[in-house]
């Protein structure tokens, strides 16, 4: 079968397309077939050896799929082959991949398969950061960092179903225009404005409930300053490949929280689960939660796909396709 390898730790190019044999499912485990793997900044930050605890090279890039389960490993209770899933994986980059049974969830069926690839990680990381960490409620107002992208599309949908007030950041008017057609109530574009006098102008002079960082660096200080008292900022990523610093005076002086964020943490809390997904399947079925998957290029093209996300020349979901067509 086809893999997508990280062989070093570097850019794109350190993506290479092998040929590796189809693994075996064990104990507890399923072989799925993979129609489509999302990508994700983390799995650019795996390959730059940036993300905490992540593998060595060699390894297989792509942690979340969705396809239909080939083969049940023993004692795999509840799924059959056949039965159309989306799961966390190793090498998601692939046209087969392992996963364990407590990593797999059924495709909804109001999605296609290219939709549902980003509910493992995108979906899940969303809700979980605004609603199980971030406690995001009816009438807040959030900050969403790289608001047009496939997690922020995600989380702006997810925000406005909750009843906040949502102020996007984008990368260019294009972007700004594509999530105030989405229900983002105050887009700004960053290269052009700024944001903290920006979010003082738009909420008279107050300061945000929530903003949901995923650059590091020098951002975390400009999300701190759009932020009220008792506020929470929470860590999602580090684009920028910098270490944040914070004055720990302001940090208590305005009672601040600084939150990261790991979705493997949550996935792990079955009621949190559970909400989750409950809250899925209603938004899905109320026409209130809509997957969009603006660029879906075949697995080959994985280095191509990675410098465009890289670039921010994407908006909403990014996939790689096998090919496959149950």
């Amino acid at each position: 079968m086809r893999s997508i390898i990280v062989t070093q730790y570097g850019g794109p190019e350190t993506l290479a397309l092998r040929d590796v044999p189809v693994p075996e499912p064990g104990k507890g485990e399923a072989l799925v077939r993979v129609v489509a793997a999302g990508i994700n900044y983390a799995d650019i930050m795996q390959r730059n050896g940036l993300y905490p605890g992540g593998p060595k090279p060699p390894f297989g890039a792509g942690f979340e799929a969705s396809g239909v389960i080939e083969k049940v490993g023993p004692d795999l209770s509840g799924w059959k082959a056949g039965d159309a899933v989306v799961c966390f994986c190793e090498s998601g980059y692939s046209d087969y991949v392992i996963a364990q049974g407590t990593h797999l969830l059924p495709k909804p069926p109001q999605l296609d398969y290219q939709q549902a690839a980003a509910i493992p990680c995108q979906y899940l990381t969303a809700y979980h950061a605004l609603c199980t960490l971030g406690n995001l409620s009816e009438g807040q107002t959030v900050l969403l960092h790289a608001a047009a992208g496939g997690l922020g599309v995600m989380m702006l949908q997810i925000a406005r179903n909750r009843g906040a007030r949502v102020i996007g950041a984008c990368g260019s008017d294009e972007k700004c225009a594509f999530i105030a057609e989405l229900g983002c109530d105050h887009p700004v574009n960053y290269r052009k404005d700024d944001v903290v006098a920006r979010v003082k102008h738009i909420l008279g002079g107050a300061r945000c409930d929530l903003v949901v960082e995923t650059v590091g660096g020098d951002m975390v200080s400009q999300a701190l300053r759009c932020l009220k008292p008792r506020g929470m900022v929470i860590a999602l990523g580090a684009a920028s490949k910098q270490p944040a610093m914070i004055n720990t005076v302001e940090l208590l002086a305005n009672n601040w929280i600084v939150a990261g964020f790991h979705l493997f943490a949550y996935t792990e809390d079955t009621s949190a689960m559970m909400r989750a997904m409950q809250d899925l399947h209603q938004w899905l079925a109320e026409e209130k939660l809509v997957v969009l998957v603006n660029h879906a290029l075949p697995i080959e093209d994985a280095g191509r796909a990675h410098e465009m996300v890289e670039n921010r020349q994407t908006t909403g979901k990014v996939v790689l396709t096998t090919g496959y067509q149950p």
